[in-house]
């Protein structure tokens, strides 16, 4: 099978929704399938994320104007990505094409357009739904961004999401039928992680620091835990806005001894941090954003044989089953308790741990790429 895989983000791009296409550009590849990457040539000045590629993926990156300025490059990579895309539908008889949806790129309207031209069929996964609510011009262009993006979901030929929140959220939003719509969840690599014999009393959150992830949340819980188990590590891997904001906390608060910012980390060191600590963190502030969001680090966590702490909310329950493989929460002081809890109760912790790792093991990558090929077969059928 061909498949035409449209892209904003590639590396050496690095975030989490980089991760999830070069799995499964990855995934698709091991398992038979020829896989052609077309994305914009970007300019990149940050962290860098340079994973391998599977020998069968072919990439083609495409001249797009303001390559230096990423929200630019977003709205004006259309026309030359249409134009390249439809090209290669002509030397290449792909059977579909995917596309990975965010609210600020026109990407997937380029797939969209690739698709009708070509005579072929469109799926769209979608991972970032929405934006958080703004204000002022940048709401104004939020309205703009929100008519033309149900044009783009509408016109293609199914859309995939994490879960059913996330579901409810694209019919309602973006007035999408339930009927095109399927649940194809992120996944991870249960390969890649694993679990220490040795696990400190570590408290480890992995990811970009955005306001909605809540870790000022985390930090407001830290003196509590502290006080009675004085040992304990708060471990921060990453870097992200927020970052000098939750070092000023730190600081303020005297909890330098305790919480360590690792800043950015490369990836394959990340498995190691994991296996050696003891309770991963998940989304702290229930935003628009985050109901129902399926992080990749909550997977790693889960694969990582880590019990899961997250606000109510946020996780769907084929994530976190509360009281199961970790704790639902709902505020800086629930949370200290829960920590608190978990250190002091080993068997309750490892019980937890050991029903993450069972949990994850339907999020394996190889399982994901499996249901986007059998969601093209449906297609596929219902059209002869």
């Amino acid at each position: 099978m061909q498949i035409l895989f449209m892209v904003f983000h590639f590396p050496p791009i690095s975030g989490g929704g980089v991760v999830v296409i070069v799995e499964l550009a990855n995934k698709f590849a091991e398992l038979g399938h020829e896989v052609t990457v077309l994305t914009p040539d970007l300019e990149w000045n940050g962290e860098k994320y340079e994973p391998d590629i599977h020998k069968k993926i072919l990439v083609h990156k495409v001249s797009t104007p303001s390559k230096s300025n990423l929200k630019i490059a977003a709205r004006m990579c259309y026309d030359n990505m249409k134009k390249k895309g439809i090209e290669l539908g002509k030397q290449n008889n792909y059977d579909f094409i995917l596309s990975i949806f965010h609210p600020f790129h026109l990407v997937p309207k380029a797939a969209v357009s690739c698709g009708k031209k070509l005579k072929k069929p469109v799926l769209i996964k979608i991972d970032d739904a929405i934006y958080e609510k703004a204000k002022g011009l940048k709401n104004i262009q939020r309205k703009i961004e929100k008519v033309y993006n149900s044009r783009t979901l509408r016109n293609a030929d199914k859309l995939l999401v994490a879960n059913d929140s996330t579901k409810e959220l694209i019919n309602n939003y973006y007035k999408i039928s339930k009927e095109k719509i399927s649940i194809v969840t992120n996944g991870t690599d249960l390969k890649k992680f694993y679990n220490s014999k040795e696990r400190k009393k570590r408290i480890v959150f992995s990811g970009v620091m955005y306001n909605h992830r809540g870790i000022d949340i985390l930090l407001d819980s830290v003196q509590k835990v502290v006080k009675k188990i004085p040992d304990v590590e708060f471990l921060l891997l990453g870097d992200g806005p927020e970052m000098q904001k939750l070092q000023d906390i730190v600081k303020e608060n005297h909890l330098t001894e305790n919480v360590i910012f690792k800043g950015w980390v490369d990836r394959d060191e990340i498995p190691e941090f994991l296996a050696n600590s003891s309770i991963g963190i998940g989304p702290l502030r229930s935003t628009d954003v985050t109901k129902g969001a399926l992080p990749i680090k909550v997977l790693e966590y889960m694969a990582s044989s880590l019990p899961i702490l997250a606000i109510n909310g946020t996780l769907p329950e084929d994530v976190l089953k509360n009281g199961f493989n970790g704790y639902s929460i709902e505020n800086s002081k629930e949370l200290s308790d829960r920590i608190i809890h978990l250190l002091e109760n080993e068997t309750v912790m490892n019980d937890m741990a050991q029903n993450s790792r069972e949990m994850v093991k339907k999020f394996d990558w190889k399982n994901i790429a499996e249901s986007i090929i059998n969601e093209y077969k449906i297609i596929s059928s219902l059209s002869k």
